[in-house]
Order: C-alpha cells, then sequence, then structure tokens
C-alpha cells in the first residue's frame, strides 16, 4: 500500500515518547507530514526531528492540507471538538483513548464522521496485549468448551476493559449493573500531582446476547495501599476447564490454561491438567505467545516489531500501538475491515455511562443500547463546562482551548 499520510495533532509526552520512536518502523503503512501544537517549540522540535511540517492552529493544517488523515494525541477533552473539525473537512480520524468524555460527544464524533465518508478509528490497546491475543486464541479452540463467564479482577475497569470484552466476545452487550463503595484511606500519592485519600471500588456486570456474563471489578489498580498489583486476576469460564491469568513478577503475569480430563469430571471436577502460557522476547520485542495443549499447540504470531530501545517498561506496547494505527491506515485504504470499529468505540462510552447511571441508581440493570436523559452525563457536562467556561458540545468554543502540560 501507499504510506498513509498524517498529520499527528498534539506533541507532547505521549507523542514524544510513544509514537515519535515508532514512526520509522511504520513507514510502510504511514507518512508522518505533519504536526500541529499550540506550543511552538514543541512542535518546531517535533518537526525537525522527523521532517515533518510544523503547524500551530489546526485550521490553519487543514487549510494547507498536506495530510489525509490525523492521529489525536490531544487531552481527552479535546478529543471530541478536534475529531468533529477534522472529520467535517473529510479527513480520516485515529484519536487516543478515552474516545471523548461524554457518550453525547461520541456519538457526534460517529454522526460527523458517517455524514463526510471518513474513517474514525479509536486508538485502543489493551486486547492488542499478549494475554487478551492468546485468551481469544485458546477459547477458539473450544478445548475447555464454550466461555460464558469471564471475571477480571484489580486489572482495569472503564473504557480499555470495555473494549476488551467486546473485542472477546465480538459483540455489544444487552445490559449493565453497576454498584460502587469508597472508602477514606490514608492521604497517599501515586504521583506528584496525583494525590489520593479516598478510594472506590467498582464491580460492574455486563450481559452478552448468547448468555455471556463478564464480571469486571477493581479498586486501586496501581497496587498502593497493598492491594493486588496488575495485571490482576482475570479468569475466563469454559464448561470444562478456564484460562487464567494472575500478576506475577512481571508486566505479563502468570497464564496457564487449567482443564478437567474425563476422569477428574467423575471425581471432584478439581483441574487435573495444566498448560502454562509462554510469552516470548528477544529481549526488547514480544515475538508472541503458545501454549501446548493436548490437541496441538496455539499459537498467536506478534507481526509489528520495533526493534529500537524500549519506549516501555512492558515490551509488548510498541506492538500493541503499532497494531491500532496499521489497522487504521489499512483501513484507511480500504484492505483491511478493522477489528475495533466506530460502533465498537461508542459501545465502549456507553458501557462506561451506563455502568455510572446503574452506581447512581444504586445498582439497577439497565439495557442497553441507552435512551432517554442521563443523569452521570448532566453531572459530567455540568463539570466540563465549569472547568472549561464553555458548553463541552461547542466545538468552535472548545477548539479555542490551550491545555495545560501535565
Amino acid at each position: 500500500m501507499d504510506p498513509l499520510r498524517v498529520a499527528l495533532v498534539g506533541t507532547g509526552n505521549r507523542s514524544q515518547s510513544i509514537y515519535k520512536p515508532l514512526f520509522k518502523a511504520l513507514e510502510p503503512w504511514i507518512d508522518l507530514v505533519a504536526v500541529c501544537d499550540p506550543v511552538r517549540e514543541s512542535a518546531d522540535a517535533f518537526a525537525a526531528d522527523t521532517g515533518a511540517l510544523a503547524f500551530y492552529n489546526l485550521k490553519d493544517l487543514v487549510k494547507a492540507r498536506p495530510m489525509e488523515a490525523a492521529l489525536i494525541v490531544a487531552p481527552i477533552p479535546s478529543h471530541h471538538s478536534i475529531s468533529c473539525y477534522l472529520l467535517s473537512h473529510s479527513v480520516h480520524v485515529n484519536v487516543e483513548t478515552s474516545m471523548a468524555v461524554l457518550l453525547a460527544q461520541a456519538e457526534e464524533m460517529l454522526k460527523t464522521a458517517r455524514a463526510n465518508n471518513s474513517i474514525l478509528r479509536v486508538a485502543e490497546n489493551f486486547f492488542r496485549f499478549p494475554f487478551d491475543r492468546i485468551m481469544k486464541e485458546i477459547a477458539q479452540t473450544d478445548f475447555i468448551g464454550p466461555v460464558k463467564r469471564l471475571t477480571c479482577w484489580h486489572d482495569h475497569t472503564g473504557y480499555h476493559n470495555n473494549s476488551r470484552w467486546i473485542r472477546f466476545f465480538e459483540s455489544h452487550p444487552v445490559a449493565v449493573q453497576s454498584v460502587e463503595h469508597t472508602m477514606p484511606t490514608a492521604p497517599h500519592n501515586q504521583l506528584a500531582h496525583r494525590h489520593y485519600e479516598s478510594e472506590t471500588y467498582s464491580a460492574r456486570f455486563f450481559w452478552f446476547p448468547e448468555g455471556e456474563l463478564v464480571i469486571d471489578h477493581a479498586g486501586n489498580i496501581k497496587g498502593m495501599l497493598g492491594r493486588y498489583p496488575r495485571p490482576g486476576y482475570t479468569e475466563l469460564a469454559g464448561t470444562r476447564g478456564s484460562i487464567v491469568q494472575q500478576a506475577g513478577e512481571n508486566w505479563y503475569g502468570l497464564a496457564e490454561v487449567r482443564y478437567c480430563s474425563d476422569e477428574a469430571l467423575a471425581k471432584g471436577a478439581i483441574a487435573d491438567e495444566i498448560f502454562p502460557i509462554i510469552y516470548e522476547s528477544d529481549g526488547r520485542d514480544w515475538l508472541g505467545s503458545y501454549v501446548d495443549l493436548p490437541g496441538g499447540r496455539v499459537r498467536y504470531h506478534n507481526p509489528y516489531r520495533f526493534g529500537g530501545s524500549t519506549i516501555h517498561r512492558r515490551d509488548y506496547y510498541a506492538a500493541a500501538v503499532m497494531g491500532h494505527l496499521v489497522d487504521f491506515a489499512e483501513t484507511v485504504r480500504g484492505i483491511r475491515h478493522s477489528e475495533y470499529n466506530d460502533d465498537d468505540a461508542v459501545m465502549a462510552m456507553m458501557m462506561e455511562v451506563a455502568a455510572r447511571e446503574s452506581a447512581l441508581a444504586a445498582g439497577k440493570r439497565l439495557t442497553l443500547p441507552l435512551t432517554g436523559a442521563l443523569e452521570s452525563e448532566d453531572l459530567l457536562r455540568q463539570a466540563e463546562t465549569k472547568t472549561y467556561g464553555v458548553d463541552p458540545l461547542d466545538i468552535e468554543a472548545m477548539l479555542a482551548i490551550s491545555y495545560p502540560r501535565p
């Protein structure tokens, strides 16, 4: 394919530390032709390092239009206004997660993309991590029988995990139920600018169309205050066994397939055959994952190799980011159908809003898709209006906002 000509909108920390090192490896798919950031020094430095053109204003970028598509790596409150402006000018958009602050913003982004025949994708990485890749391959063998229940504890909640469950079941949930509990804690810092004096625990239940249930719950996912560390505990329950991941000494965790033989099923049904999941690495890149089952080896081969200095303490992170960028470029070129599309992205937002709505209603079960007035959306919209002094749905007003560097 001809590399997709892209502009990078936002040259802050994530663009500098994650995106910039990858562009050389992405040259078969992506040609970075421009960068845009209101902080001139940042935009100029990024442009000088990459050979791209520097812009300081989104409207100037669109007027010059050296690109076909844009990668938005900017603060989440800006995603809606930047995306809608670019999409309305028929610029394809790949926007970082979370998709937006409000469900109403996400829905308008989708509507604008469709109205202008533009591709909108969200840069979701979590279902591209090693365990998610291999767990899906194993589940598809039906070795442990159909998976109808998935439990995830202290790994993550929210938009990232919502996307994982959509991808795993390849469908959208039909109902949501959620409860939350907040307790005071000793004052503590995760980082210098992240101070906490309380902790909220969330338990979410998502029902999918074929009788599947996801139980997704977590409190302090960063392991502070002695809580269980990431990647937490994830269990996929099949009819005669499980696929399990739990915390270990590294970011991969420890994963295995637990299986009940016919003899075990007749005598207590305790899994008597254990098959470890192996992650392969060359010290810089995650190469792939496999498990040796009685029917043969089940493998996921990672097709994306960065090969440079590690961009993240997890050696598979570069592959995950490259994966969503290649998916976007090849979708725009018409070479593939995305494994996670704009409908999926909006549903992940809706799952998040529905969980908040259910918690506000003391755990009431809500049917999806949501309709009618949403209390949590109204509260968030009011908070955003107070923070920025303008309605967060006002595209022109939000485009004028300058976001401070964290």
